[in-house]
């Protein structure tokens, strides 16, 4: 089952597979990608995201160690996003790797591959923009007296 707004988006099985809606700013497609666990999304002049669920089986869960109970399962939510008009000035971790020419340094083939450079956006809670990368900055405050700018 597929939710946007609180609403069911009921997409049919076989021929026009898909949902639509127009919200106030944007149209919103729904299709399903595949018989099962797959649909894309498309978000009208902002971004098309398709997903998967795909769940492990008994090799991947010997392959990983996953440990997981015999009377339970697991799967994984696959992602892939494209985004219309991005910035040249995207950042961060995932953001990065939405830069037009952007070549990862993960070691393909490793059994748990990471990105790195983590250290560069630590912060002190969620929403500072105290960070070595960060290009936003609080607006000033003009003091009521003198008109002095404050930060």
């Amino acid at each position: 089952m597929v939710k946007w707004d609180d609403k069911v988006a009921a997409i049919p099985n076989n021929g026009d597979a898909e949902w639509r809606t127009n919200g106030e700013d944007r149209e919103v497609i729904i299709e399903r990608t595949d018989d099962i666990n797959c649909v894309r999304v498309t978000v009208a002049g902002l971004v098309e995201v398709d997903v998967r669920v795909r769940p492990i089986g008994e090799k991947e869960n010997k392959v990983h160690n996953y440990q997981m109970p015999a009377d339970d399962t697991f799967a994984h939510l696959e992602t892939q996003f494209r985004f219309t008009n991005l910035s040249d000035l995207v950042e961060g971790v995932l953001g990065k790797t939405y830069w037009p020419g952007y070549v990862s340094p993960v070691k393909v083939g490793v059994p748990m591959p990471m990105v790195g450079g983590e250290d560069k956006y630590e912060t002190s809670f969620l929403f500072s923009p105290l960070c070595k990368v960060c290009r936003f900055q609080k607006q000033p405050e003009v003091a009521a007296a003198g008109g002095i700018a404050q930060y």
